[in-house]
């Protein structure tokens, strides 16, 4: 006798890496960079330079730019997909944008004040 329900379809591993490196990646990206900035806030004191703080900043931004279009593509494909993909891809590339905006606003900061304020 069959089962009266029907047998489970997996998802595509490399898709949901994919879709979750949006969700967990890009904020993972933002700490990073804020921590590097912390880091190396004292060399830049030393230094009298901001470019010790702006370069790795938008080091990671352009990373996170990659990892938006990544993800976008990836929501591409998942958005023809069974449930839940097409959340998981709005989710990755909503999440993705977002941490664009903070990046480009985490990078003013430094572009404007003194490194030893």
């Amino acid at each position: 006798m069959s089962s009266s329900t029907s047998p489970h379809a997996s998802f595509d591993p490399w898709l949901l890496a994919i879709l979750f490196l949006g969700i967990i990646g890009a904020p993972l990206l933002w700490l990073i960079a804020e921590q590097t900035g912390y880091t190396l806030a004292y060399q830049a004191c030393d230094a009298r330079s901001t470019s010790w703080v702006i370069v790795p900043t938008v080091g990671v931004l352009a990373i996170v730019g990659l990892v938006t279009f990544v993800v976008f593509r990836g929501h591409r494909t998942a958005s023809t997909g069974r449930l839940p993909l097409p959340l998981l891809g709005w989710l990755g590339v909503g999440m993705a944008v977002l941490m664009i905006v903070v990046m480009a606003a985490s990078a003013i900061a430094p572009m404007m004040l003194s490194p030893c304020d």
